[in-house]
């Protein structure tokens, strides 16, 4: 934080007095990111477009990429054409379509108007695909070379053209049809001979993705092939962007926000929590609060068709949030891991069976193991903390007697609970992902609801049936 904070001091003051060394000095040893947080509450636009005139190319593109998208529409809205243009020159296409879909129309059709006619064409085929896709995220500035190509020629090619490349790590190779044959990564390439051709060098088990595969299947082939970049190629196999692994990170970190807002039953939230106005936080949280309370009339039903049991035995009301909590918790515990799995892709055809009856025998056990302390500690909180008296002028047997069984009534309820919340909980992603719907949404309202009324249900039922004879009730 200290680091931040004179970060903040020391650029403004350069930005301010004019000192272009000073400012030239702390693009070269600091990262953008670091500084565009900095200046992130700056208000004088004057002092954002000083940066660009004397900082050094190579930092200005990515230093406007790490900006929020209001400080970036001021830039532009200050820029004359020809510094619009010369921003462009330094950007890559896939960072200024993210900044073209933030942008009010009048800013983004000023940005296509003024872009040098293949960024333009670039943009614009970027821009046609659906969000989400590997086409939404590819950049396309890749070196790609031909598999006829010599060693000698391919070094000679990136040291012309690789700063304007997203990646030299990984150079694609095609044949004379454009198809993609082969990948060849840096290293090997400085370390082969001269007149080698590439076909000769190139590796022959690369991985690709379609352009119009899922970003978050996409990320996964990374995980999985633990790689660096990976071409998006076409339905005819012809490599038209590539994806690195920076721009997997921005998918990893869109996507578990996305997932982590939908398991809490909160709309996506496409903007800092500082930066939301009250009326958008207020506009995602009231809806599913409300869906919520009317998908519980549920749990209020039980409640009242048993009311009478409440009555004349009022300890049953002491413990039902107790089973209500600890089935919800249950079962979340279960939906959280599956989601995750069905997320990374973990589970293959078949593999139904085996998740069921694992998720079975870890339920048993984890229901033995709370089922025996659950029976111990409500007894121990009705014998000696005086949680939930009994009315001994109401039963026929003696009063300890009569809170053992209230524990065990409470114990059997949690077993039974907890091993068909876990259940629920295990089955309704999979249920999910049949019906195309995400797993995230679907899964975390219905669980909690669903167990709610077994709960309810399993507790009172096990009381009227079993119990209340044992305890000798009277009326």
């Amino acid at each position: 934080m200290s680091e931040t904070f004179d970060l903040k001091e020391t650029l403004l003051e350069a930005l301010k007095t004019k000192n272009a060394k000073k400012v030239r000095e702390i693009f070269d040893i600091i990262p953008n990111i670091d500084i565009a947080e900095a200046l992130e509450d700056c208000e004088d636009v004057t002092l954002l477009v000083y940066i660009f005139r004397v900082v050094s190319k190579d930092y200005t593109g990515d230093f406007f990429a790490e900006l929020s998208s209001e400080q970036q529409e001021r830039i532009i809205n200050a820029f004359t054409d020809k510094d619009l243009i010369t921003l462009l020159d330094n950007s890559f296409a896939d960072d200024i379509v993210d900044t073209i879909e933030e942008m009010p129309a009048n800013v983004a059709n000023r940005i296509l108007r003024v872009a040098p006619t293949d960024l333009r064409k670039d943009i614009n085929q970027l821009l046609n695909y659906k969000d989400n896709t590997a086409g939404s995220v590819m950049t396309t500035e890749f070196i790609e070379m031909r598999d006829t190509t010599t060693v000698k020629e391919a070094l000679q090619t990136i040291r012309e053209k690789g700063r304007d490349a997203e990646t030299v790590y990984t150079i694609f190779v095609k044949d004379a049809k454009r198809t993609l044959v082969g990948t060849i990564d840096l290293d090997d390439l400085i370390f082969a001979k001269d007149e080698e051709q590439l076909k000769d060098i190139m590796n022959l088990d690369f991985v690709t993705c379609n352009v119009n595969e899922d970003q978050e299947e996409v990320a996964n082939l990374f995980k999985r092939y633990d790689l660096n970049a990976m071409a998006v190629v076409n339905n005819e196999n012809k490599i038209i962007g590539i994806i690195t692994v920076d721009d997997v990170m921005d998918i990893l970190v869109e996507e578990a926000n996305e997932d982590i807002a939908k398991l809490n039953k909160v709309s996506n939230m496409d903007e800092p929590y500082l930066k939301t106005p009250i009326h958008k936080l207020v506009k995602k949280c009231v809806p599913w609060i409300l869906a919520l309370m009317i998908l519980q009339i549920g749990t209020a039903a039980i409640t009242s068709g048993f009311d009478h049991l409440i009555a004349s035995f009022a300890v049953l009301a002491v413990f039902s949030p107790l089973i209500l909590d600890a089935g919800g918790n249950s079962g979340g515990q279960t939906t959280t891991m599956i989601v995750r799995s069905l997320a990374l892709d973990e589970f293959e055809k078949g593999d139904f069976k085996r998740v069921i009856w694992k998720e079975l025998r870890v339920a048993l056990i984890i229901a033995v193991i709370i089922g025996i302390f659950a029976t111990a500690w409500t007894f121990f909180e009705m014998s000696v903390l005086h949680i939930g008296e009994i009315d001994a002028s109401k039963i026929t047997i003696n009063k300890t007697l009569a809170q053992f069984f209230v524990a065990l009534l409470v114990g059997s309820t949690l077993m039974v609970t907890i091993i068909i919340s876990r259940m629920i909980g295990c089955v309704l992603p999979f249920i999910a992902k049949i019906i195309k719907i995400d797993p995230a949404v679907m899964c975390g309202p219905f669980t909690t609801t669903i167990v709610d009324i077994v709960s309810l249900l399993t507790y009172f039922l096990l009381w009227s049936e079993v119990f209340k004879g044992l305890i000798g009730l009277t009326a």
